[in-house]
């Protein structure tokens, strides 16, 4: 699963003249402390550029969605990296512009995929559905992702345009 986004970050970087080190993807059946804090589904640890997957969940959103809903997880935690690599995690943005940067970085990849047409029929409508499924309307928590409305959004910005990113 996360080749894909090895290649496509790696060449993106590459391009750009940004030496990218691919994130290790750690798979485990359950919740798992990592050195960034606790990993429940999909998490991003930029000390060790590590991605933390909870398999029992992501089969469960596979399962109750589609695979592409697990898809854009791993993809939005790659975002992360992305992010890290680009010097984005060093500039004490609100978490909430960080989240949704990668929400668009996943949206990035998901257009690359349908450009190779890799991408399944209904594969964008998953990845629509699971953004919208992790937003939430905490606004004075310092964690706030985005809403429902502004993570299916950064997610459809980045597969129309790869700048709007970076915007």
């Amino acid at each position: 699963m996360s080749q894909g986004l090895d290649a496509f970050w790696g060449g993106f970087l590459q391009r750009l003249g940004v030496k990218y080190t691919y994130p290790v993807v750690h798979t485990h059946k359950g919740a798992e402390m990592t050195p960034c804090g606790l990993a429940m589904i999909a998490h991003y640890c930029s000390q060790t550029n590590t991605i933390h997957l909870n398999m029992t969940q992501m089969n469960k959103l596979a399962s109750r969605i589609g695979d592409s809903a697990a898809y854009f997880s791993l993809a939005h935690e790659y975002g992360h990296s992305v992010q890290r690599h680009l010097g984005m995690l060093d500039k004490n943005l609100p978490v909430v512009v960080l989240e949704l940067q990668a929400d668009c970085l996943a949206g990035v990849f998901f257009s690359a995929t349908k450009q190779l047409g890799l991408l399944e029929p209904g594969d964008i409508e998953e990845g629509v559905i699971m953004a919208t499924m992790t937003g939430d309307n905490h606004y004075e928590d310092p964690s706030h992702h985005g809403t429902s409305k502004q993570r299916a959004k950064a997610f459809l910005s980045g597969l129309r345009n790869p700048t709007a990113c970076f915007q």
